[in-house]
């Protein structure tokens, strides 16, 4: 279970990283792109997941 939510917390980390430097190769499905669209799509499962992993795995 842990690695697997280090794995969504990289993927969504790297994913925030990708769609703040250049927006559309992250939401290249929508009609507008822009960076505040990307920290709504990605940053706030970022920063739960993120949570999950404070709360059960930090001893």
């Amino acid at each position: 279970m842990e690695v697997t939510l280090k794995f969504l917390i990289g993927t969504a980390a790297l994913a925030v990283m990708i769609g703040l430097y250049s927006p559309w190769r992250m939401l290249w499905w929508m009609s507008k792109q822009n960076r505040l669209l990307v920290l709504k799509y990605y940053g706030i499962p970022l920063v739960v997941l993120g949570l999950i992993y404070l709360l059960f795995y930090s001893y």
